[in-house]
């Protein structure tokens, strides 16, 4: 560990979480691009609700099958090389996208395959990042860096899908893949240039055990600290109600109610980001009022119920684009009391040489289980109105997260 760790808190910690989290601005507005137009594009080339949901699923499905075995690597690699290989794969790959559609190639297939390669190198990044931190801070420092590191990735999905809306008409949505493709390259120089020595010595005493290693950290989750076995299954059981219509059923939505256009697409998607950035202040500020585990189920429950509202999209005679916005930033308040208290806690309450596997977990229910969710919303959505979708997984959603608050363990857990 850097000795950069006793200085006291400032907005930017120290070099290399500066680093970092430039690096992550850049991408992640990247990547904020890359999720709508992808959605869109195969929307506009097939007109298929179930082809764009396979699309959603082709991106997710690689956190599925290798998220696990991606926070084995973490724990047992040095992140900082787990995260520069993910970078340059993923320029590398998201230029194939504009390069082949200009050559008039890109049949949906082939863009699933690329999706889907670059979400698998995409695995590597998230446990290794998030591992990385506490290597990076003190241990008081770890909330104020968590929330500065997702208030990160929500200004980024603000600025990159917002900019997208006012580009997209000049560019055309197959050109914004090229800005994209730079910005992990701008991310790969960056997290180059950050310096530490690793505090974890397994890094030369690993021996190809990745099995044995993956093993070790479910039956620490199963036997040693119940807690976290239910919170990764409750994450799960919200995931899958949550995600599959967030990705794939609102642009199902802005086409069904008002045939909305990709731009209208990407200025409602931008409002996650303002809502999610304003919403990590009072993370930080309210953190005292109740123990982290009580937090994020609190945030589960708010998760299911603002989405209830989309039920009613189109009825009123009010705008539905603005309906859809409010209700979307109104919702978007909640999730960094989801996902800042859930990193901070796993920061707070897993050893560290454990912490890559444990993340992997996570990133298992939420990414992974959101591949199953989109599938099925893509399917479903072909017989039953985006707008009823809402309202059914809204109400799943709040449940699940009632489950979390009324087990006395998940609350106090901190």
């Amino acid at each position: 560990m850097t000795n950069t760790t006793t200085v006291p808190f400032r907005p930017f910690i120290n070099k290399n979480i500066s680093l970092l989290w430039l690096g992550q601005l850049v991408s992640q507005a990247g990547d904020s691009i890359t999720h709508m137009a992808v959605i869109w594009l195969m929307l506009d080339l097939t007109g298929s609700a179930s082809l764009t949901g396979f699309i959603a699923f082709a991106a997710t499905v690689p956190a599925l099958l290798f998220g696990l075995f991606a926070g084995v690597l973490a724990d047992h690699y040095r992140r900082r090389t787990l995260m520069l290989i993910s970078d340059i794969a993923r320029f590398l790959l998201i230029l194939l996208i504009p390069i082949f559609f200009t050559m008039d190639m890109l049949s949906p297939l082939l863009l699933a395959v690329i999706v889907f390669l670059s979400a698998s190198f995409g695995t590597l990044f998230n446990p290794s990042r998030d591992a990385i931190i506490p290597e990076l801070v003190a241990g008081d420092q770890l909330l104020k860096t968590n929330a500065l590191m997702q208030s990160t990735g929500y200004l980024a999905y603000f600025v990159g899908l917002f900019g997208a809306g006012m580009l997209l008409n000049t560019l055309g949505i197959t050109n914004l893949f090229f800005m994209d493709s730079a910005t992990f390259m701008v991310s790969f120089i960056l997290i180059f240039l950050i310096s530490y020595q690793r505090k974890d010595r397994k890094i030369q005493t690993f021996e190809n055990r990745h099995l044995d290693e993956l093993k070790k950290g479910l039956h620490y989750v199963w036997a040693q600290d119940r807690r976290l076995f239910w919170i990764i299954l409750i994450t799960a059981l919200n995931n899958f109600f949550i995600m599959g219509p967030a990705v794939v059923g609102t642009p199902l939505l802005i086409k069904e109610v008002w045939d909305g256009s990709g731009q209208d697409f990407a200025f409602i998607e931008s409002s996650y980001g303002i809502g999610m950035l304003l919403a990590t202040i009072l993370v930080y500020q309210l953190r005292r009022r109740y123990k982290k585990g009580t937090w994020l189920m609190l945030g589960l429950i708010y998760d299911g119920i603002t989405f209830i509202p989309l039920f009613w999209v189109g009825s009123f005679n009010i705008d539905p684009f603005w309906f859809t916005l409010i209700i979307i930033f109104v919702h978007s308040l909640g999730i960094p009391f989801i996902q800042v208290t859930r990193t901070t806690l796993v920061h707070s309450i897993v050893p560290g040489d454990m912490q890559g596997r444990v993340f992997s977990m996570i990133n298992l229910a939420v990414i992974g289980v959101m591949s199953i969710s989109v599938a099925f919303t893509g399917i479903v959505a072909e017989w039953i109105s985006p707008r009823t979708i809402f309202l059914f997984i809204g109400i799943g959603a709040t449940l699940s997260g009632m489950l979390g608050i009324s087990m006395k363990t998940i609350r106090d857990a901190d």
